[in-house]
């Protein structure tokens, strides 16, 4: 009976200890739980191959042009020519249609760190938001944090049968909400062709000789720039300016005979010479609204471009046999304009859908004098049956709606419409004859995908 009670005392005694221990623990609130998730790196879409690359290791030390050249499917020749798939793609930049190509394109990304890069998308089948029938490479930076003067400067000489250079300087300012990069480029590039040739006819005992040398030269400069105000982290206002010039020349002699038993029957020989000069000009004012977290996006373009060409082309050539000569002088001024107005939206709809819908109107004007010489007596004649004005007018409108979704988790879906609205005009001097058509036509657009 003592043994019974002190047991019970004791357990009695742990039990107060124990309960007395458990009141006297302090409980702390917990403030705040973040769960943080991480897209895949690669992700597989009905339309498009996206890489994720914010916050990757690879991104340490490279610059945004060192990363596309690690994205799937993409591909970048000799010619810093990027290519998808091996095809020759459209490159956006933030949704937007980047001015630089080729190697231009090079000195640009070289100049922003892939620390500020957020994904890069591969589209291999661009709905009619893009306006291109190729694939399209879109590269989403992040808002640019690092503020100063960043640039680069190339120079490049090749030295084949003749010798060629090529200079280019790119530049890029940030400060705060204010974005400008400045590229201008120069080249000087000679080429030379030559070929010679001999037949021999069994038959006749007959032999035909060619030999031609072709010189060619080309000059160009450019200069672009790209001038970007950020109201706020997701409103951008800006103006992109490019302006390019080229003059080429060629010089192209050739010589031909034919013979029969060691003796000449005809010979010739002819000279080719043309020269051209080349203008573009493109200006582009532009708003965006860009929610690069939830995808939505807001574009709105107004802008102009022109081209022009002043060709000359003369071309003479002498038969000796008959000792007759005769050639052509051709020239050429073409005036090409063209206006336009265009607004693009896209939002997500749900977890699993997007809609994007817009429209554009555009207005070209593209004139092309035409002036024909003939070779008479070694004089130049004017021709005024081939001369010609040549005129083309169109305005084209066209609105367009897509909607994609995944259904059963694996079909991927996308469903569209695009309508377009043309009326165009033609006019030529030759047989005064003048057209006026317009036509409207629906473009369907489906698209579907299953993952397995």
């Amino acid at each position: 009976m003592k043994f019974t009670l002190i047991a019970v005392g004791l357990l009695s005694s742990v039990f107060v200890t124990a309960q007395s221990k458990q009141d006297s623990t302090q409980l702390k609130d917990i403030e705040e739980v973040q769960l943080i998730g991480r897209k895949p790196t690669v992700e597989s879409k009905v339309d498009r191959t996206v890489f994720n690359v914010a916050n990757s290791s690879i991104l340490s030390g490279n610059s945004t042009w060192d990363v596309l050249r690690m994205t799937p499917l993409v591909s970048i020749d000799s010619d810093d020519v990027v290519k998808s798939e091996g095809q020759s793609v459209t490159v956006y930049i933030n949704d937007r249609k980047s001015i630089f190509t080729g190697k231009d394109l090079k000195e640009y990304l070289n100049t922003i760190p892939a620390d500020n890069l957020m994904k890069i998308e591969v589209i291999t089948s661009p709905s009619s938001k893009y306006e291109t029938t190729g694939q399209v490479i879109n590269i989403v930076l992040k808002k640019l944090e690092n503020e100063g003067i960043k640039g680069s400067a190339s120079f490049t000489n090749d030295q084949a049968a003749k010798n060629s250079q090529r200079s280019n300087l790119n530049i890029n300012y940030h400060k705060k909400n204010f974005t400008q990069n400045l590229t201008a480029g120069y080249s000087d590039n000679t080429n030379f062709y030559k070929t010679d040739a001999e037949y021999l006819f069994y038959d006749s005992n007959k032999v035909e000789l060619s030999n031609s040398e072709t010189v060619s030269l080309s000059r160009s400069r450019s200069v672009s720039s790209t001038s970007e105000i950020e109201i706020n982290e997701k409103n951008n206002v800006g103006l992109i300016f490019d302006y390019r010039t080229s003059k080429r020349f060629t010089d192209s002699n050739s010589y031909g005979s034919s013979s029969v038993n060691g003796q000449l029957q005809n010979s010739f020989t002819k000279t080719q010479h043309s020269v051209g000069d080349y203008e573009n000009l493109g200006a582009n004012l532009f708003y965006k609204f860009y929610d690069k977290v939830k995808n939505k996006i807001l574009d709105v373009n107004v802008g102009i471009n022109y081209s022009g060409a002043d060709d000359y082309s003369e071309q003479l050539s002498t038969r000796y046999e008959i000792n007759t000569g005769e050639g052509n002088r051709i020239l050429s001024d073409k005036k090409n304009r063209d206006y336009y107005f265009k607004v693009d939206y896209s939002q997500p709809v749900g977890e699993k859908s997007q809609l994007e819908f817009g429209g554009k109107t555009n207005f070209k004007n593209n004139v092309i004098p035409y002036e024909y010489f003939n070779l008479v007596d070694d004089q130049w004649t004017y021709d005024q049956s081939r001369n010609n004005d040549f005129q083309y007018t169109d305005n084209v409108n066209s609105l367009y709606i897509n909607f994609s979704s995944t259904y059963f988790k694996k079909l991927e879906t996308r469903i569209g419409l695009r309508f377009e609205h043309i009326s165009y005009k033609i006019r030529q001097d030759v047989g005064n004859v003048e057209r006026t058509r317009s036509a409207s036509t629906f473009l369907p657009d489906l698209l579907l995908k299953y993952a397995i």
